[in-house]
């Protein structure tokens, strides 16, 4: 079986590497180490994530037509949009002559499921799309309003500006109405599937699947790690969704009583500037150390030097961050939002913050430092992320794809 992915990943000014990348890369290795028969073709723009040495992925790194300096939104997506007709362009050579079985998005971000439904539209090839999130909040919101107000509502919630907000929403929405014409679904977990089922895809066309954390590697770090550095730790993205203003906030509160208290924030994205401003005005430069993107082995070995993760993210549908911290052992503060209840619930070490806002945010992180065990914490966390496997879960992607 030949499957042909187009993997757009933005510059790494935007992001380092998400969930969905890691995910995505992550499964190529596993078809790597096996004997499946399965052969990639993947197209991706420079610079390369796929830097690996694969013997069973073939892949086609497509220059940007630009690179954007600006933090401008619009240009991003132009840029984005520009980069897929021109992927789509170079690539069919490539299908006529290696002639894939199927199409694999291996996310539903906009630029990564157009490409991919651009080439289905050309070479009539069945698609299957990795639906990782979309942006809602509650539940409710999922069966209430696919609308693009109802999108464009949203981000306003959360900060965005009128012009930013009507670029996302619409987005969103293309996204929705793309997403329609997928044969199949491979969802991260039961809310994300959500989605598929209110858009009529039938249900045995949708896998809810799942996510898993490279725990071997991991515990190497884990291992090393040594006296704690930091009282509060922050990966991911720098983007208003994930509620990096709520964590800085909540950090000031922190600090009003816990003078000493450090946060590492590791991650890029549309905000780091923007951040490190309000940093500055809260006086908070001696508190709050902003290292921006690192590799994932750097980033293991601030979050084993931390005490407590915090994720105060509106919008996930899985939370791999959070999987990861549990891996190095440490406890979890977030909002809950239902996916992380879906996916965390059970642990004993996650601890949730019904209310979004800062107050409630800083309360229980100062409620869990003021009992801090660490040996206790890294005993529960550390066994509640060793249910998540990856080979356990694209075993059951693989079978997946074959019954197409």
């Amino acid at each position: 079986m030949r499957i042909f992915s187009m993997f757009f990943h933005p510059e790494r000014k935007t992001v380092w590497l998400g969930g969905a990348e890691k995910r995505f890369l992550e499964f190529l290795k596993f078809v790597d180490r096996g004997d499946f028969g399965v052969e990639f073709l993947v197209f991706e723009p420079k610079p390369s994530f796929l830097n690996l040495r694969l013997k069973r992925t073939k892949v086609f790194s497509v220059e940007r037509s630009w690179r954007v300096r600006s933090q401008s939104l619009l240009l991003d997506y132009l840029s984005w949009i520009i980069w897929d007709f021109k992927a789509l362009v170079y690539s069919i050579p490539v299908f006529f002559r290696e002639k894939p079985d199927l199409i694999l998005s291996p996310n539903n971000t906009l630029p990564n499921l157009l490409s991919a439904f651009l080439v289905k539209l050309l070479f009539r090839k069945p698609l299957c799309v990795v639906v990782h999130h979309f942006d809602f909040v509650y539940e409710k919101e999922i069966s209430e309003d696919f609308s693009l107000t109802g999108f464009f509502r949203r981000y306003r919630k959360i900060g965005y500006s009128f012009s930013i907000a009507t670029l996302k929403a619409l987005a969103s929405f293309l996204t929705v109405s793309l997403l329609k014409k997928a044969e199949r679904i491979i969802s991260v977990s039961k809310f994300s599937a959500k989605v598929p089922q209110i858009l009529r895809i039938r249900k045995e066309n949708v896998l809810v699947s799942g996510n898993g954390v490279d725990f071997h590697d991991i515990s190497k770090f884990y291992r090393e790690s040594g006296k704690k550095v930091f009282d509060g730790v922050f990966v991911g993205r720098v983007s208003l969704e994930k509620g990096i203003y709520d964590l800085v906030d909540a950090w000031r509160i922190i600090v009003s009583k816990w003078k000493r208290a450090r946060l590492a924030i590791v991650g890029e994205g549309p905000e780091l500037e923007n951040l490190k401003t309000r940093i500055r005005s809260y006086g908070l430069e001696g508190n709050i150390v902003v290292f921006g993107g690192l590799p994932d082995r750097e980033m293991y070995r601030i979050l084993c030097k931390s005490k407590v993760f915090i994720f105060p993210s509106r919008f996930e549908g899985w939370g791999l961050a959070v999987a990861e911290a549990l891996a190095c052992g440490l406890p979890v503060v977030c909002y809950k939002i239902p996916a992380l209840e879906e996916v965390f619930g059970k642990c004993k070490s996650v601890f949730f913050v019904s209310e979004f806002n800062p107050e409630a945010l800083a309360n229980k992180v100062l409620q869990v430092l003021e009992n801090f065990y660490v040996k206790k914490f890294r005993r529960i966390s550390r066994a509640f992320a060793k249910n998540f496997v990856w080979d356990k879960i694209f075993e059951k992607d693989l079978a997946f794809l074959e019954n197409f």
